[in-house]
């Protein structure tokens, strides 16, 4: 044989060998191509999903019905969508027989597929989460009283408001503009009532998280049997030029807690935290619904409930409620677009049920938030308490800024980057159900 002259008397066994090697080989690569995570199964799979896709701007261009969640919200984390939250979203009387379920650490949220309205339903209430996180902001002060000396000397108690740290964020991409506000109540151990006695407030600090004041208020004529039942009252606002100013959080000093202030007319440091702000003006059910095709967003303001009452406003009978929507570039904060609703006559739950327009390209998608705020329309004789200290916007002019007479009430952010967790799962749920009305019930801040 040939074998035998070549290998020799090992040949047969040989060429076998390398036979068989050949198989297995062979067998290897076949199995590496059908096996799920395998080298050449995931280049095989990546070449056919390459070729049977096709670019996003391809199908933007020719303006069919193109999947808004591939509008590169890749980098939203469904995780982010369900942080926790003070603010529940509640669509009564709505039964949903099928559907998905969005599970969170919160709530479940039930929505129907089969009509032409989705609507966000929170099943279990929110149990209060034990792990909560400490609020960071930090309040530094001076405290300084000056005894009185003879007659022609009055005692005097000097407050001195230093700086702000760690301030929570806008509720929309826009920077802070954030004051302080001093007042100092009497409080009457016996019976629990508080008096207003003084007022201040500091100049606004713009664009900082952190600011620094260094502002000092003198209140004379001050005895110290009667300082120590004051109490100092601190609440931190932001200033927002197309709203009401939010308060962010606040602070209560006891006079008796620092009694020895009184003792040394020295300056005595504090470094105080801060408690969130948890106030709301009521609640609004809005839907939102997104057309693929016309590019266009339509934003539903059906009705109010629970409506509280500022006190720029004398009574209820001053208040006129109408809801502004303003279409802002969440990168500048500049407004871009702005609408409003019909106002209605001293009413504090009001249905509105008007509907406005938004054209909205995909693009535009990335860079919008929309700012829905609610006001008190004022009446011609009727004198506004409110000081309007501050340009509003023009219903005529997007660029005017001239001061309105019209007093707001409450504000909410819905958009991408918006900061409250209810708020962005409403926007991502008009973005993956297009053409669909979603409704959510939403806190007035």
């Amino acid at each position: 044989m040939v074998y035998d002259d070549i290998f020799g008397p090992w040949g047969r066994i040989i060429i076998i060998v390398a036979a068989a090697l050949t198989i297995v080989v062979v067998l290897l690569v076949i199995a590496c191509f059908l096996t799920p995570g395998c080298l050449g199964y995931e280049c095989v799979r990546k070449r056919k999903r390459d070729t049977n896709s096709l670019p996003l701007r391809v199908k933007s261009r020719e303006n069919e019905n193109a999947k808004l969640n591939d509008v590169s919200y890749r980098s939203w984390r469904l995780g982010s969508l369900y942080e926790e939250s003070t603010n529940g979203t509640v669509n009564e009387n709505v039964t949903t027989n099928q559907g998905a379920s969005w599970n969170s650490n919160n709530a479940q949220f039930d929505y129907t597929n089969t009509s032409s309205t989705l609507n966000l339903v929170q099943k279990n209430k929110q149990k209060p989460d034990k792990k909560q996180k400490e609020f960071p902001t930090e309040l530094t002060l001076s405290l300084q009283y000056l005894p009185p000396y003879e007659e022609a000397v009055t005692g005097k108690l000097v407050v001195g408001i230093e700086a702000l740290s760690g301030l929570p964020p806008k509720q929309y991409n826009c920077t802070l503009e954030p004051y302080v506000a001093l007042t100092i109540m009497k409080q009457s151990w016996s019976h629990r009532k508080r008096q207003k006695l003084h007022s201040f407030r500091t100049r606004g600090v713009r664009h900082s998280a952190s600011p620094i004041f260094k502002e000092t208020f003198v209140v004379a004529n001050v005895k110290p049997h009667e300082a120590k039942e004051w109490i100092l009252d601190f609440a931190t606002y932001d200033h927002d030029r197309y709203a009401n100013d939010t308060e962010l959080c606040n602070l209560k000093v006891s006079i008796r807690e620092v009694k020895h202030i009184l003792q040394s007319p020295e300056i005595h440091m504090f470094n105080f935290k801060m408690k969130p702000s948890n106030l709301e003006f009521g609640n609004i059910l809005l839907g939102v619904s997104y057309l693929p095709t016309a590019q266009r967003l339509t934003i539903n303001v059906m009705k109010l409930r629970d409506v509280k009452i500022t006190p720029a406003l004398s009574s209820a009978k001053d208040f006129n409620p109408y809801v502004r929507v303003l279409m802002l570039n969440a990168r500048t904060g500049q407004k871009m677009k702005k609408k409003k609703t019909k106002f209605v006559r001293a009413n504090l739950q009001p249905e509105f049920n008007e509907t406005l327009t938004f054209d909205v390209s995909y693009q535009q998608l990335e860079i919008v938030q929309f700012l829905v705020v609610l006001c008190s329309k004022t009446l011609p004789g009727e004198a506004p308490t409110s000081n309007g200290d501050h340009p509003s916007d023009s219903e005529d002019s997007v660029t005017s800024t001239y001061k309105s007479k019209d007093v707001p009430i409450g504000k909410v952010a819905v958009g991408k980057g918006v900061r409250g967790s209810t708020e962005r799962l409403h926007w991502f749920s008009v973005l993956q159900n297009p053409r669909k009305l979603v409704t959510v019930w939403h806190v007035l801040k």
